[in-house]
């Protein structure tokens, strides 16, 4: 039964596969948001806490919402995965408790369910499948093992990737990397070095300035890029009056 549903989820990203180039994680979101009654799908690809990286995201809430959680830090897409599980969250407004700051906003942008199966190679979780619902409800237990399976071939794609593994002449699953995350890493270098802090707390910082003035991130990385903007280390605080 297992085999049956891998053939049949492959047949579903081939049908989904678009022009004559090599099959890419595109295909793996295409075929999710066409066989598992989903209205948008993407894949992001990390390594560590500080970055992640946008691979494809079918349609612009898709990629919107993956820039909410990067700005956030929070989400059902940001959590450590240690136990393997896929966050299955069948309405966002009843999630506003856990993510204050991601989930209205994911709400307001006009997703009201998301589900996220990690892409785990043993203990490092290599990226995440992100499936979205404009309408609040479950998965039904089929389309979540499809989605399980859909998460495993995507999982397989990276880890080509990464390996430089090809199986044909041209092979490229990730196609549609995107670029879009270099300033805001660099951005998040040079706050470092202004502040004195490590790369994490950094990147924290900006995405905080970003998420408090409503502004894009990329907008934000962009300014400090451009040294339009700086970050000062905190004052010392004023020492106590002797009594």
């Amino acid at each position: 039964m297992a085999a049956e549903r891998t053939v049949r989820v492959w047949e579903w990203i081939a049908a989904a596969h678009d022009g004559d180039g090599p099959v890419s994680v595109a295909a793996v979101c295409r075929a999710a948001v066409r066989w598992l009654g989903v209205d948008g799908a993407s894949v992001t690809a990390m390594s560590g806490p500080v970055a992640r990286e946008p691979l494809f995201a079918s349609d612009e809430l898709s990629a919107r919402l993956e820039d909410l959680q990067f700005t956030t830090g929070e989400g059902p897409g940001a959590g450590d995965f240690r136990l393997g599980a896929p966050e299955l969250i069948a309405d966002l407004e009843l999630a506003a408790g856990r993510w204050p700051g991601f989930a209205p906003a994911a709400v307001a942008a006009g997703a009201r369910a998301m589900f996220v199966a990690p892409l785990p190679a043993g203990a490092i979780r290599v990226g995440v499948l992100t499936l979205y619902r404009a309408k609040p409800g479950p998965l039904a237990a089929g389309e979540l093992a499809d989605l399980l399976v859909m998460a495993g071939i995507a999982l397989q794609m990276l880890l080509d990737a990464a390996a430089g593994v090809s199986g044909r002449p041209g092979y490229r699953p990730l196609d549609g990397l995107s670029g879009s995350r270099a300033e805001v890493y660099q951005a998040a270098g040079m706050i470092a070095v202004q502040l004195g802090v490590s790369l994490e707390e950094a990147s924290v910082r900006l995405r905080a300035r970003a998420f408090a003035s409503g502004a894009e991130l990329g907008d934000v990385a962009e300014d400090v890029v451009s040294r339009r903007l700086r970050f000062d280390p905190d004052p010392e605080p004023d020492p106590e009056p002797l009594g």
